[in-house]
């Protein structure tokens, strides 16, 4: 373990037995029931992931000078890819 994942404290995630054989290939997949974005056990886990990151990012100095610079550089016109629908052309603008 680095040094800088020492100061976080990770919540458990559990593994699962499931076993996937794909043309004769065994494939272990024990995170498949992460995949359930339905699930009260995922949406579980991501809170906890979730209060791990942003107790982390929420310390960080500065990320509002950051956000402005962003914002100023991403803050222009844009106008996406035209696209054929029926007979019309149709693109997306911001």
């Amino acid at each position: 373990m680095s040094e800088q994942n020492s100061i976080f404290s990770y919540p458990q995630t559990r593994k699962s037995d499931q076993v996937d054989n794909y043309h004769g290939v065994t494939v272990a997949d024990p995170y498949r029931w992460l995949e359930d974005l339905d699930s009260e056990e995922t949406a579980s886990w991501v809170e906890a992931q979730n209060a791990v990151t942003f107790g982390y990012l929420n310390q960080i100095s500065g990320k509002e000078t950051i956000k402005q610079r962003l914002t100023q550089l991403w803050d222009y016109e844009k106008y996406g890819i035209p696209f054929k629908q029926g007979n019309r052309y149709f693109y997306f603008k911001n």
